[in-house]
């Protein structure tokens, strides 16, 4: 699956967000890679991934965009009937601070 939306990045900028095969990608519409979230299967059948990575670019740092990522991973677990088991520091922060998240965390991670 291929889905392409477009987010703002920073101040009217526009960032262009992809899904494809266990990655979130983050460009800007030049094509200049601004983060990535990686979360491969690891039972597809049951639809359960593992949060790996959320990675920012160096030159986006500190503007929220990891932030943006994750809510549009989320959104996109959430659609895709995903079970998500977090193995990434700052994915099993943004999970704590945001509990509404936490409806897409596999029965282990729920505590």
């Amino acid at each position: 699956m291929r889905k392409t939306f477009y987010e703002s990045c920073r101040e009217g900028m526009p960032m262009e967000i992809t899904i494809a095969a266990e990655k979130l990608i983050a460009t800007e519409t030049d094509g200049t890679l601004i983060g990535q979230i990686d979360y491969p299967f690891v039972d597809a059948a049951a639809k359960r991934v593992v949060l790996e990575r959320v990675f920012v670019n160096p030159a986006y740092r500190g503007q929220g965009i990891a932030g943006k990522l994750m809510a549009a991973f989320v959104d996109y677990a959430d659609q895709a009937g995903l079970t998500v088991k977090l193995m990434c520091p700052y994915a099993k922060m943004s999970f704590q601070k945001h509990p509404e998240y936490r409806r897409l965390l596999a029965p282990e991670e729920q505590n």
